[in-house]
């Protein structure tokens, strides 16, 4: 008797003991751990983290919650992880006030969850696969045509280092990638759902990998044979650190930020920003003499008022004449009592002739600068033909088509970044470059300053943190290369709606036939 109580006792805390009760709770909670799971994961795919397998992993998660709940919880389970995940990746990235972020990654919630949406009830087909990936590539579209700095946000950015598959946006702009990861993670469900139909899953399994067999090959093909390095030539971006004037400086905020100014703030200001030019212009001379062939200084580093600017041009000119060099010299031109600001970039060549003048068109939010038409000014030298684009113009995938139509070899950059943000502007000038197949020199004030040849490779790179001199010097690439993408555009995506269209009014037309 006393053993059988015993033994009673024994089974009773095996049943109720720890296992038992964690089971208990895992089972219970279980849809909640996949959430907390699934949403951490998208965090860490994009923004400052940047974790490129994870932007494969978690659209195979979010699809994979219709097994939980086919009703709304799954739904907006998935609008909670992407409006929440949005601010995490990108508030401090985008610099966008907090509030006005929150709203931003609600409305792009609602539209990135309709894919997921339409999976869940869906009857989760081979050709619902191919849906599933098309709608998001039109989502992703129609967010570029919105604000075209929130397409740049893309997880397609993420793959930048994957430099195979990076080789599709030759063709397809990022929206090949956008299709292929959406693709791949529904295919995972699917394989999943049929992996006790041997027939069906060899048929469809063999069209899918044959597909991104062909990518890779393709990729291959343009990596290794296509647009191979042949010359290059030394090119310098110089920067004096500005930021603290433009900012704190009681004269130059003053001036250039109010119409309250007194003259004696204007005087102080062009002291100050004089002496800035002068070591500007002195950098500029020692690059020279190092053997650069081709000088630019970092956006926002000529700040200049608009009286001065003569001046200042015709010192470019002269040194650009007298260094035997091509000058590209970043201004902020600020006129009094005019709210909005020049902010361009002049070229000058070896003979000190004015030879490009482009003023920036993507401008960021709040940026209270005038709004360029977006046209190429490129210009033809001995080194290629050279182009400049400034920071956030990157972001604008159709005007730096024109660089692609016309055979810019090496694109210039001048940016002015914030440390949260360098990674993203980075990912987008790579990928920017090989869309259009251009060298790509981006020089940055407060951030990471990259050289990359036209497959995507990073040849050089300098932090502005770390740096004593805050100058990248380094030979980049000369020659360019041909892509489709230049002059095509986005027919990929076109297609990707005509597909989408189809598969919805197709069905409809033969019913009513019958």
């Amino acid at each position: 008797m006393a053993w059988y109580t015993v033994s009673v006792v024994v089974r009773d805390k095996s049943e109720f003991g720890g296992e038992f009760l964690l089971k208990q709770f895992l089972k219970k909670h279980s849809f909640l751990i996949y959430i907390i799971t699934s949403f951490l994961i998208y965090v860490l795919a994009n923004g400052e983290w940047n974790i490129p397998i994870f932007a494969w992993v978690y659209p195979i998660l979010f699809l994979g919650m219709g097994y939980f709940d086919k009703t709304r919880k799954a739904y907006s389970a998935i609008i909670l992880c992407y409006a929440l995940g949005f601010v995490i990746q990108f508030w401090k990235v985008i610099g966008m006030d907090i509030k006005i972020c929150i709203i931003a990654g609600i409305l792009l919630a609602l539209l990135k969850a309709l894919p997921y949406f339409y999976w869940i009830k869906s009857k989760m087909r081979f050709q619902d696969t191919i849906i599933v990936a098309s709608i998001m590539v039109l989502i992703e579209y129609i967010i570029y045509l919105i604000y075209p700095i929130l397409g740049g946000l893309s997880d397609a950015y993420t793959q930048f280092q994957n430099l195979y598959l990076l080789q599709i946006v030759t063709i397809t702009g990022i929206y090949g990638i956008t299709f292929i990861m959406y693709w791949t993670a529904a295919m995972v469900i699917w394989i999943w759902n049929n992996r006790s139909n041997q027939k069906v899953l060899r048929k469809y399994v063999t069209v899918f990998a044959s597909t991104i067999g062909l990518i890779f090959i393709y990729g291959i093909v343009m990596y290794h044979f296509v647009g191979n390095p042949k010359e290059s030539a030394r090119i310098a971006g110089v920067t004096v650190p500005v930021s603290h004037l433009l900012n704190d400086d009681e004269d130059v905020y003053a001036t250039f930020y109010t119409d309250t100014f007194t003259d004696e703030n204007v005087t102080n200001t062009q002291d100050k920003l004089a002496s800035v030019t002068d070591e500007l212009f002195i950098k500029t001379k020692q690059e020279a003499e190092a053997g650069a062939k081709i000088v630019f200084w970092s956006e926002l580093n000529g700040a200049v008022l608009k009286q001065d600017e003569a001046a200042l041009l015709q010192r470019a000119s002269t040194t650009a004449k007298e260094e035997g060099i091509y000058l590209i010299v970043s201004l902020l031109v600020k006129t009094p009592y005019e709210n909005l600001k020049e902010n361009k970039t002049v070229a000058f060549n070896p003979q000190g002739e004015q030879v490009a003048e482009y003023f920036k068109y993507g401008r960021s939010i709040g940026e209270l600068c005038q709004k360029g038409d977006g046209e190429l000014q490129s210009f033809d030298t001995e080194y290629g033909k050279l182009a400049t684009f400034i920071c956030s113009d990157m972001a604008f995938a159709s005007k730096i088509q024109q660089a692609g139509k016309s055979n810019v070899d090496i694109l210039m950059v001048p940016a002015s970044d914030w440390r949260e943000m360098t990674l993203l502007a980075t990912k987008t000038a790579i990928v920017r470059a090989v869309e259009n197949g251009s060298n790509i020199i981006r020089h940055t004030n407060k951030g990471m300053s990259i050289v990359a040849d036209n497959r995507g490779n990073i040849l050089a790179q300098t932090n502005y943190f770390q740096s004593d001199t805050k100058t990248l010097a380094a030979q980049v690439i000369t020659n360019g290369r041909f892509t489709l993408y230049s002059y095509v555009g986005n027919i990929f995506v076109y297609l990707c709606g005509i597909y989408v269209l189809g598969s919805f009014i197709i069905p409809k037309c033969l019913n009513r036939r019958r």
